[in-house]
């Protein structure tokens, strides 16, 4: 027994050694485990500032363009209304006859024009109860 008395004191410093050991290694591990991590916490905190700046600029670019369209919505719109505007004095402007002239929109046809617009008395006769006459340079027109 005296021989494991003498040798308790070197296997228990063996033994805290071998722990130390393994302990400190696990520790180196843990470091180096620790710095990559570290490493990535930075990365990472450095592209999300990177994209917080690019959200910023498309944030400031979004409402810049939203002012811009809405400028040029309000110029279509007052084109579109000046548009209408000049189409409605134009057709007033051909619908009403100049101040002298004739308005001929409310005067009846005349009756060679009505007769024209009648229609046909049967299948190839002419319109104006006359026998059809071949085409030639000088003839004068049917119902003329």
């Amino acid at each position: 027994m005296s021989t494991i008395i003498r040798l308790l004191p070197t296997l228990i410093g063996l033994v805290i050694g071998t722990v130390l050991y393994v302990q400190g290694e696990r520790l180196t591990r843990r470091a180096q485990e620790l710095a990559t991590a570290n490493e990535t916490i930075t990365t990472l905190q450095t592209a999300n500032g990177q994209m917080d700046s690019e959200l910023k600029t498309l944030l400031r670019e979004d409402a810049a363009l939203r002012q811009l369209l809405a400028h040029q919505n309000a110029a279509l719109t007052e084109l579109d209304q000046q548009q209408r505007k000049t189409a409605d004095d134009l057709q007033h402007a051909l619908a009403t006859p100049p101040a002298g002239r004739p308005d001929c929109a409310r005067e009846p046809l005349p009756v060679g024009a009505l007769r024209l617009l009648q229609p046909a008395k049967g299948p190839g006769a002419h319109p104006g109860g006359e026998a059809p006459t071949a085409a030639r340079a000088g003839a004068p027109l049917p119902g003329a």
